[in-house]
């Protein structure tokens, strides 16, 4: 009973949000962390995900009149596909993939080797990252960063959730095959 009115709440909150600042400001602090982490995880930069997530949060300031949703699920799938769309547009405007890149492998520090039992070697799995179309680095963002489950992204890329899932048996392939040519390249 307590889950249903703490729903219904949120998706009050939701249509309040339209008309309320005080009901969007309630959503900004809900969402806030889970937009930015998302930014981190997509852009490697915690200060360029921070100037993201602002103007990703601006932008539904500015369309929250004309939003058409009516629940949470609906808010969530639509601050993420706006989180998505800002971070692969400010990814090719800036054209700093490399220099992303080279950020994120210096605060990771020293390499390890992908195996059973150590970590993965961030540097090369965020460069292969890096090498996937923008779509297909927000999904594996998705999915492996901020664990949403496939309806949730399927519903935020506006696509099918058997599409996304096969989408995203592809984009492991090419991903495995990018680690590969990594590592066959030291060998």
């Amino acid at each position: 009973m307590a889950k249903l009115s703490e729903r219904t709440e949120q998706g009050d909150l939701v249509l309040r949000a339209r008309t309320e600042t005080e009901a969007l400001g309630r959503l900004y602090e809900m969402y806030y962390g889970w937009i930015f982490r998302f930014c981190v995880h997509r852009l490697f930069d915690k200060e360029i995900a921070e100037d993201v997530t602002s103007a990703v949060f601006l932008e539904v300031a500015r369309r929250i009149r004309t939003f058409g949703g009516r629940t949470e699920q609906d808010f969530a799938n639509w601050v993420y596909a706006i989180a998505a769309n800002q971070t692969n547009a400010y990814i090719r405007k800036r054209s700093r993939r490399k220099k992303l890149l080279e950020q994120a492998a210096g605060s990771v520090g020293a390499c390890h080797s992908i195996d059973n039992n150590s970590e993965p070697d961030w540097p090369r799995l965020y460069a292969a990252i890096l090498k996937l179309k923008p779509k297909h680095q927000t999904i594996v963002t998705l999915r492996f960063f901020e664990n949403l489950p496939y309806k949730q992204i399927a519903q935020s890329m506006n696509i099918k959730e058997a599409t996304l899932r096969v989408t995203l048996h592809r984009i492991l392939d090419k991903l495995r095959a990018h680690l590969q040519n990594a590592f066959d390249a030291e060998v």
